[in-house]
């Protein structure tokens, strides 16, 4: 199974903005892919393909995980893996709900390392919009636009181990098990 664990969005205010963000640019639909609201999340650290066992494993260890709710807002307008020739374009996170995100996710990262898990990478709290699926784009003028304005905001009260299946139409991501944080 290919898992991950994640928080989920739930903004509808970033579908909003994906959708801008593609009707000023004249992107070609055939070249830039959205990624679809649902699918919307911060993955706090990928584990990859593992056996049933290690996903009860994950799912015990994550039982007795605690954390406290907290709140988000979204800002700016970022691209990886630079704005001339972005490949990912992306929303942030004002600077007090990224350094909760992150810490959420150190924790997390911590936790899984007890089972010999590692991350791939540092988290980074962005939360992917847009793709392009088959030549860089040039979001520049995008990451200009949107520098220092907000997009909503997302209470983050639960953490999710999630299935990810990938089919010829995108990925399907399912929940395996939810932790609620304490209130």
């Amino acid at each position: 199974m290919r898992v991950f664990i994640a928080v989920d969005i739930s903004s509808n205010a970033l579908a909003k903005l994906q959708k801008e963000i593609l009707s000023t640019t004249g992107w070609d639909p055939g070249h830039v892919k959205p990624v679809e609201p649902h699918n919307f999340h911060f993955t706090l650290i990928f584990l990859g393909e593992i056996s049933d066992h290690d996903v009860d494993r994950i799912k015990e260890m994550l039982a007795g995980f605690s954390f406290e709710p907290f709140t988000i807002t979204y800002s700016e307008i970022g691209a990886f893996p630079k704005p001339a020739h972005a490949r990912v374009v992306w929303v942030g996170v004002d600077s007090e709900g990224a350094q909760k995100l992150t810490g959420l996710a150190n924790d997390v990262v911590a936790k899984m390392s007890e089972l010999g898990f590692k991350a791939d990478k540092p988290f980074s709290a962005h939360m992917t919009l847009l793709r392009s699926k088959d030549r860089p784009i040039s979001a520049s003028h995008i990451c200009s636009k949107y520098q220092g304005q907000t997009f909503g905001s997302d209470w983050i009260d639960k953490v999710h181990l999630k299935k990810s299946e990938l089919t010829p139409s995108g990925p399907k991501y399912s929940n395996v098990y939810t932790v609620e944080a304490k209130k």
